[in-house]
């Protein structure tokens, strides 16, 4: 399946990480499966996003597909034409560097804040979906990278306390999401992932409640696949 492709069934949405939603504070719901569809790169840039088949594969009316789109919309995270159509937008590499510049800063802030605050359990919950990302990138699951690396950098950021900080971040991933399927969208792995994790060393730094090593790992691991993600990028503008 194309991730460009509109939706056709349940089997698709599941795919792109959206699951059927009951009757429930319909519009909000709608709102949080596509905010984490697009988080976790379940959509590539450029994808049409129809109200229509949006509401078949979750179940529900048009009626708060629409609303929450327009959220998204409002968020940035969306684009709309005069149509009434709505897209995820297609990022250019000034526009990916702005976004990691700026997760480099609060991802890096968040990590300090979490290593003051982090259990043992949290560390080791946060050490297990570091295991099921190799786990992941070891049976050639991109999609399944992209989860539980979102899932990762989301957990830690949880870890600061900070509810300001985790709604920057995740408007950052909002962008970072789909552009992550520009270094995954061939169903590779990045280069830099045969060296050893920078989330290794955020773990250690949570640990030992070290800051400063758990704001520089987290950063060196924002920052490991940049020049790959821009050679995509600038590449794909001059063809």
């Amino acid at each position: 399946m194309n991730l460009t492709d509109p939706l056709h069934s349940e089997d698709d949405a599941a795919r792109r990480g959206l699951r059927s939603l009951a009757q429930k504070n319909l519009a909000q719901e709608v709102y949080a499966e596509l905010k984490r569809g697009l988080m976790t790169g379940g959509f590539l840039p450029g994808a049409k996003l129809k109200i229509r088949d949006l509401a078949d594969v979750l179940g529900v009316s048009p009626t708060p597909v629409r609303e929450a789109l327009m959220q998204l919309v409002a968020d940035g995270a969306l684009t709309q034409t005069a149509g009434r159509s709505f897209a995820v937008p297609e990022l250019d590499a000034d526009d990916y560097d702005e976004v990691r510049r700026l997760r480099v800063l609060i991802e890096g802030e968040g990590a300090s804040l979490a290593a003051a605050r982090a259990t043992e359990a949290d560390v080791r919950a946060l050490e297990e979906v570091h295991d099921a990302l190799i786990r992941a990138k070891a049976a050639g699951d991109f999609r399944g990278a992209l989860i539980w690396n979102e899932k990762f950098h989301r957990g830690l950021c949880e870890l600061s306390g900070s509810k300001r900080l985790i709604r920057i971040v995740e408007g950052l991933w909002l962008h970072m999401g789909p552009l992550m399927n520009v270094l995954y969208q061939n169903r590779q792995m990045p280069a830099y992932s045969e060296s050893r994790h920078g989330h290794l060393d955020v773990l250690e730094g949570l640990r030992t409640r070290n800051g400063d090593m758990a704001r520089d790992a987290i950063q060196q691991d924002i920052t490991g696949a940049a020049g790959e993600i821009l050679r995509n990028l600038r590449g794909s503008k001059s063809t």
